[in-house]
């Protein structure tokens, strides 16, 4: 019973199903609650989230994060830090709602799967893989008769109840697929495009009559009657998804100044360890650093300007550190030094920006005043502070660290390697402005570093004061309005372009809880705390517009553009016309196009139909009336992005029938999958879309 037992443990932990194409994965814990299918007992406290009425378990959820977390553990060798539990629990919610969606779709189609049929899969001639890679012996050969024994046994009843809802589950992800994706299908004359799109070689001459360059603005008229005209043509040009305004204010959870020092000190108290003997430094770094440890050497201006300060004048077996910088808080050790054979220079530099004009000569008599006081003793470092206008390297005295050659522009490249060290030049002209340069070291040398690093987060503490001042402004703005209580409390208020639902969120980006939040309330409606990557969100419902034609004041703007454009062309025309009418079966018609000035005319050179023919760009109409001429074919005028083209094809590569045969059902496959794949996708979209999709996770999570 060795082997039964196996698929008993096996399946008592997690099994991945891999619903083709539209499920990434799906891990069951036949120990949980299965989609919430058992949830009718629970009361809404319990709930992390409602999909269409259907509840979302805090503890299925919570022990499906767990899993995440697990895989990403042993995948990666190291702990999760809160920002990807953050990322792995948005995850591991969107895959829920996801899952709960198809199985609702499920039993809307009465999809079932009967006895007889799983009965059919478990003693076919094919089982299941997951089940078959448990009765393998250690030669890889399925043992038939150990697998069939172990079916017949009673004692492994429950077992295969479990596998028996396995497979229930997968047939009922496949008939779903198999209706899904029925009725696409690719056509030979697809397959055909394909290849000719991905191995002809076309060459074309074309003839271009460019109306926004021929014809200006001015020499058209519109009227409200033209517009009117194409908005009552082309409806579903204009027709909009329901969509939302929100304004929003955030709340960044950022680490304070108690959780950096926290986290130095914690650097200290280990480096106090390390320099009295009593913990080895490479022992240290691989119990605590946040980050893996790596021996490598390092040259100047490949550290940040704190450590690379520090390495650089320690000596061979020295720690140093707690130093602090964008990435974490570190302690480096110099395992070892020599010279390398790249030159690096450190610099400081006072920047008066300037351009040709009277600016110019202002720029250039400050920047002499400014090298006078230099050289008459004043701090170069003061004067970067208070004069420069690289605002960036102006903060830190105007220093840019060390730089190799091909960093900077030419001109301060060229002035800072001939200025002998603790040497001031300039003013050096640049295409920046004037630059007054200090040159304030200069070394080949390298050090071989191994680090400790620990990342500086944010506390429990800090967390809770963030989103209490989330909760505290969601107050004022419900008592005294969302722009005033902003105002008074100096918080930013921004405010997302329309969006729909489901949709891409500008300045936000995909949040089923703001979604949720504004397609549930009216204008006006302000939200609880939002959780999102970085933080919280408050947002206030500020506009709603459902299915709906767009009003025509409103899109005037857009019709205008169209009407200019086909006016433009209905005056170009005649003379396109008369050109190619001018044109005799076989004319060179680029020698044609010189008698006529106000034409363009040009040869593409070689191009795929995939492709961007030269001076023409991806213009669908050009490649494919390229595509459907001979070769020494002339074209009739046809309407492209920028106006009229006529076109002669010069060249085309034949097409090849073995190459073709060779690869046609490799070809199939691929659009195939291409097509299915785009289906699943556009079909789940409107799932979400259609859904009522309630998010409470921010009651269990901050």
């Amino acid at each position: 019973m060795a082997l039964m037992t196996k698929i008993r443990d096996n399946m008592t932990k997690a099994f991945a199903v891999f619903a083709a194409l539209f499920i990434v994965y799906i891990v069951l814990d036949w120990g949980m609650d299965f989609l919430g299918r058992r949830t009718h007992g629970l009361s809404e406290s319990d709930a992390i989230g409602i999909v269409n009425g259907r509840e979302i378990s805090f503890k299925y959820f919570s022990e499906r994060v767990r899993q995440a977390l697990e895989n990403y553990k042993t995948q990666n060798n190291r702990e999760p830090d809160e920002e990807v539990e953050r990322q792995l629990q948005s995850q591991v919610w969107n895959q829920l709602v996801d899952e709960i969606l198809i199985e609702q779709e499920i039993q809307r189609l009465g999809i079932t799967v009967t006895d007889q049929e799983i009965l059919d899969i478990v003693q076919g001639p094919n089982p299941p893989e997951f089940l078959v890679r448990q009765f393998r012996d250690s030669t890889g050969t399925f043992r038939r008769d150990i697998y069939e024994q172990a079916m017949a046994d009673p004692q492994n009843k429950e077992a295969w109840l479990q596998v028996e809802d396995i497979i229930r589950q997968q047939q009922k992800h496949a008939k779903l697929q198999s209706i899904l994706l029925s009725a696409i299908q690719v056509s030979e004359s697809e397959v055909r495009q394909r290849f000719i799109d991905e191995n002809s070689t076309l060459e074309a001459d074309y003839v271009l009559f460019d109306v926004n360059r021929l014809i200006p603005d001015s020499a058209v008229t519109i009227t409200d009657e033209d517009l009117k005209k194409i908005y009552d043509e082309q409806p579903e040009q204009f027709k909009t998804k329901p969509t939302r305004k929100v304004q929003y204010v955030q709340f960044v959870i950022q680490p304070s100044i108690q959780d950096t020092q926290a986290v130095i000190n914690e650097a200290l108290h280990l480096k106090e360890q390390i320099t009295s003997g009593s913990l080895d430094f490479m022992e240290a770094a691989r119990t605590y650093s946040e980050v893996p440890v790596t021996e490598a050497f390092f040259a100047h201006g490949e550290l940040s300007i704190q450590k690379d300060d520090a390495v650089f004048n320690a000596k061979k077996g020295e720690v140093v550190g707690p130093i602090v910088d964008n990435d974490g808080c570190h302690l480096l050790k110099v395992i070892d030094t020599r010279e390398g054979t790249t030159e690096f220079v450190r610099t400081r530099h006072i920047l008066l920006q300037a351009s040709l004009g009277p600016d110019s000569t202002k720029a250039l008599e400050e920047a002499r005043s400014i090298l006078k006081q230099l050289k008459s003793g004043a701090n170069f470092t003061e004067l970067a502070r208070k004069y420069s206008q690289d605002y960036g390297s102006a903060a830190r005295g105007g220093d840019l660290g060390w730089a190799k050659r091909g960093t900077f522009v030419k001109p301060y490249e060229d002035a800072m390697f001939r200025t002998p060290v603790g040497q001031i030049t300039g003013p050096i002209r640049s295409q920046f402005g004037y630059h007054i340069i200090k040159v304030e070291g200069r070394s080949k040398k390298e050090v071989k570093l191994a680090a400790l690093t620990l990342k500086i987060k944010p506390s429990p503490e800090t967390r809770d004061y963030v989103y209490q001042q989330a909760q505290d402004f969601v107050y004022l703005a419900k008592e005294e309005g969302f722009e005033k209580a902003a105002e008074h409390s100096q918080y930013t208020v921004r405010e997302t372009p329309e969006f729909t639902k489901g949709g891409y969120i500008p300045g936000i980006g995909l949040h089923d809880g703001v979604v949720s939040f504004a397609f549930t309330n009216k204008v006006g409606a302000i939200s609880d705390p939002l959780s999102m990557a970085q933080g919280y969100i408050v947002c206030k419902v500020s506009a709603v517009r459902d299915d709906e034609m767009r009003p025509l004041e409103e899109v005037k703007p857009m019709l205008r553009s169209i009407a200019l454009h086909k006016k433009k062309l209905e005056l170009i025309y005649p003379e396109v016309e008369a050109f190619y009418k001018s044109l005799s079966l076989n004319a060179d018609i680029i020698a044609a196009a010189a008698s006529v000035p106000r034409a363009t005319a040009q040869r593409t050179g070689p191009f795929k139909p995939s492709g961007f023919p030269a001076g023409v760009g991806r213009d669908l109409k050009f490649i494919g009336t390229a595509l459907g001429l001979n070769v020494g074919q002339i074209s009739k005028p046809i309407e492209g992005n920028r106006g009229y083209y006529i076109i002669k094809l010069t060249a085309k590569s034949p097409f090849d029938s073995s190459h073709y045969k060779a690869v046609r059902k490799t070809l199939y496959s691929s659009i195939l999958q291409e097509k299915q794949s785009t289906f699943l996708n556009n079909w789940l979209t409107s799932l979400r879309e259609k859904a009522t999709i309630e998010d409470y996770r921010l009651k269990f999570y901050r």
